[in-house]
C-alpha cells in the first residue's frame, strides 16, 4: 500500500518469503518487476493471473525471475488492484513455485470477492497515518510554545502536555500530573481545580456556560505558578482522543510577557494601563495592583475598563488568554 503524496500511509509487508531476498527485491530488483510496472497501470478492483499480464516464457528470460524469483521459489502469481487514483496504489499479490499448479480462475473469483474489503482496511489505514501525522505535527508545535498548556478530556483525564507543562508537574512542587488528571498539593486548591475544569469540560458538551477561569496554584519557595483553564470552543483540533479543555499554565520564573511597546502598538493602551493589564495577566486583583502601583483601587478600575473597551475582552481571563497569545511576538522598543 503506497500513499506517494504522504509517505507515513505507506506499508509494504510480506510473508513466507526469504528476508534476504525481501531485501534485494527493496533495494534493487523492484525497479525490474515486469509485474508490478504492469499492474501499478491497471484500474481498481482489477484481478489477475501473472500469466495474462506478462507470459511465463518471456518472464523466464528477464533478470529478476533468474537472480530472484527462481531463488525464492516464485513461478505464479495472481493480483489484486484494490486502489489506484490520487497518488495512491495498494495491492495485493500472492505466488506459487513451479511444484504448484498456476492460480485458476476459482481462485481469481475469491480474490476478487476479498477486494473490497483489502480496499476499505486500506482507506482506514490512510486516515488513521493522516490523524497521527497530524497529531505529531500539532503535538510539536505545542512543545515549541514556552507556556505550559495541558490537553484534558472529558472527565478532566491529561491527554496531553507540552515540553513546559511537562517540566513543571514532574518538579511536583504545587501542580501535581495524576491518573485522574490534574491536582493540586493543596487539597482547597485542588478542589478548586477540579471544580473548574469539570465546569469547562461541561462548557464544552452544552451542558455549562462557564468560561472556565483562573487559579493560583501555591508553591513551597517559589511564586504561585498561574492557570488558566477553558473549555475548547472548536472540534477542528484533531488528536487521538477528544479534548474538552485546555489549561494554561504560567510559571513567573519563566513567564515571557509582551513588551509595553507592543502593547500600545496593538491596542493603543497607555503606559500605566501596560503595567496594570500585565499584573492583571498575572492573576492581581484591584485592591492588590492599587497597593503595587501606588494609586486608588477606583482609579485602578477605571484603567481595567478602558484595557477591556481597547482589547476587546469582557473579563480577566480572556485578558490573560490574549496576552499569553502576544507573548511570542518579537517586538522591541527602540
Amino acid at each position: 500500500m503506497h500513499d506517494f503524496a504522504h509517505a507515513s500511509g505507506s506499508v509494504a509487508s510480506s510473508w513466507e518469503l526469504n528476508p534476504e531476498l525481501n531485501r534485494l527485491y527493496q533495494e534493487h530488483y523492484h525497479t525490474l518487476d515486469v509485474w508490478a510496472q504492469r499492474i501499478s497501470a491497471r484500474p481498481m478492483e482489477f484481478v489477475c493471473q501473472s500469466e495474462s499480464i506478462w507470459p511465463l516464457s518471456e518472464m523466464k528470460t528477464t533478470e529478476i525471475y533468474n537472480d530472484l524469483l527462481v531463488p525464492a521459489g516464485i513461478e505464479h502469481a495472481m493480483f489484486a488492484v484494490t486502489e489506484n487514483r490520487n497518488l495512491r496504489l495498494a495491492s495485493v499479490g500472492l505466488y506459487r513455485d513451479r511444484s504448484q499448479p498456476k492460480f485458476t480462475e476459482s481462485d481469481l473469483q475469491i480474490l476478487h470477492f476479498l477486494a473490497p474489503h483489502l480496499q476499505r482496511a486500506f482507506n482506514l489505514h490512510l486516515r488513521f497515518s493522516e490523524l497521527k501525522a497530524c497529531s505529531s505535527s500539532f503535538e510539536s508545535a505545542l512543545d515549541m510554545v514556552p507556556t505550559g498548556i495541558a490537553l484534558l478530556g472529558f472527565r478532566g483525564e491529561i491527554i496531553f502536555m507540552n515540553r513546559s507543562a511537562r517540566t513543571l508537574v514532574t518538579g511536583r512542587d504545587g501542580l501535581l500530573a495524576t491518573s485522574k488528571g490534574l491536582r493540586a498539593e493543596q487539597q482547597t486548591e485542588s478542589d478548586l481545580l477540579t471544580k473548574m475544569i469539570r465546569q469547562a469540560a461541561s462548557t464544552f458538551k452544552g451542558q455549562s456556560i462557564s468560561a472556565g477561569g483562573i487559579l493560583l496554584i501555591s508553591r513551597s519557595a517559589r511564586p504561585a505558578l498561574q492557570l488558566l483553564v477553558s473549555p475548547i470552543r472548536s472540534a477542528a483540533v484533531q488528536l487521538s482522543q477528544s479534548i474538552a479543555v485546555v489549561v494554561f499554565i504560567n510559571d513567573p520564573l519563566r513567564s515571557q510577557r509582551p513588551p509595553d511597546v507592543l502593547l500600545r502598538a496593538l491596542y493603543g493602551l497607555t503606559s500605566a494601563e501596560c503595567r496594570v493589564a500585565l499584573l492583571l495577566s498575572d492573576g492581581h486583583a484591584p485592591r492588590r495592583i492599587a497597593d503595587i502601583v501606588g494609586v486608588t483601587e477606583n482609579t485602578v478600575r477605571s484603567q481595567i475598563k478602558s484595557i477591556y473597551h481597547k482589547t476587546g475582552v469582557k473579563r480577566q481571563s480572556e485578558l490573560m488568554r490574549l496576552l499569553i497569545a502576544n507573548s511570542g511576538l518579537p517586538m522591541h522598543a527602540k
